[in-house]
């Protein structure tokens, strides 16, 4: 994503009181004349204040294109968008004063030091010295950067540099920040502090954090919602048990069950008669049930009624990345 450098007055202006920290109705982007390429297509998100939200999709699939539009680096074709109550279009300036961002690849000032590089982002914002000195140090010792406020970033490991990224992204106190990719590139240990800094910023201070990640672990540990896009569409939002939802009503549900007081056979047998129960197959002394839908308490009556008792009944729950490998198939 690109960079910005703009003279910002922050206090002067501050986040209106919109339901939403993040909304679009209809928003897109097509770029080419001729041969028209709609790179984001009538999207429609409603983000609430407070929320991680991901926002996940294959290479090309609109992300970092709804990303700039959101922030004010592009102007949208079609539709509108409001970031913190402001208005993408009309009201940009404002939106850079309340938002952070770490872009892919995030950008600084590699002949300064890290206390150089975030004293000049926050004289773009307008804070006072003394304010800017003590927020500079603090922000630091926040990303475990505090050893090298006075290294030069040039110098930087990539896992630092992500994690100055951060610093340099909550100068200004944004109460929405924009993350792309944040842990790219670096090992998981550096990953999983850069996810636990993220949790905690969304814990202490309420930040709104849009997160876009092709990490699918990173994406289902810290985020209360997600949204899967493909091809400038929007296929599917929600928990990750929301999307489990969605692909149960697809694909069915599948059940692993063990008994006793009954032998496996006669158990099976007795699910089998229950209606929505699609395919059995027993393995290693486990049943296998595909249902066509949520049978719990239907096949534990049924294996109760056949003088069985049911004692290991667990679903075969998709983690994020097979649900969103299963919602994108065939677009």
């Amino acid at each position: 994503m690109e960079s910005m450098s703009i003279e910002l007055e922050q206090n002067e202006i501050v986040p209106k009181t919109d339901e939403f920290a993040i909304e679009t109705i209809n928003l897109s982007k097509v770029f080419g004349k001729e041969n028209q390429i709609r790179a984001v297509d009538n999207l429609n998100l409603q983000i609430r204040k407070g929320e991680v939200f991901g926002f996940v999709g294959p290479n090309g699939a609109g992300k970092t294109t709804t990303m700039k539009m959101l922030i004010g680096l592009l102007e949208p074709s079609e539709g509108s968008g409001k970031v913190a109550g402001f208005d993408i279009v009309r009201e940009v300036i404002n939106i850079r004063v309340t938002t952070g961002v770490l872009p892919e690849p995030a950008g600084f000032y590699d002949n300064l030091t890290a206390r150089q590089n975030l004293r000049f982002y926050a004289k773009l914002y307008d804070i006072k010295p003394d304010v800017r000195e003590k927020r500079i140090v603090n922000l630091l010792e926040t990303v475990d950067l505090t050893r090298a406020i006075d290294q030069k970033t040039g110098g930087f490991s990539t896992g630092m540099r992500k994690r100055f990224g951060l610093a340099q992204a909550l100068i200004n106190e944004p109460s929405v920040l924009f993350l792309d990719e944040p842990t790219s590139g670096i090992d998981p240990l550096g990953a999983q502090m850069m996810r636990d800094l993220i949790k905690d910023l969304n814990r202490s201070k309420g930040v709104t954090v849009f997160l876009s990640s092709h990490s699918m672990e990173e994406v289902e540990d810290i985020c209360d919602r997600i949204a899967i896009i493909a091809r400038g569409k929007l296929l599917a939002v929600g928990s990750v048990e929301d999307l489990r939802d969605i692909v149960r009503a697809k694909e069915g549900v599948h059940y692993l069950l063990e008994f006793q007081d009954i032998p496996i056979s006669e158990a099976a047998e007795a699910v089998n008669n229950v209606e929505g129960v699609q395919a059995l197959e027993i393995q290693n002394g486990t049943l296998h049930v595909h249902a066509k839908m949520k049978l719990r308490p239907e096949i534990a009556k049924a294996v109760k009624t056949a003088g069985g008792t049911v004692s290991m009944f667990e679903e075969e729950e998709m983690n994020l990345q097979k649900l969103f490998l299963k919602i994108i198939e065939g677009v």
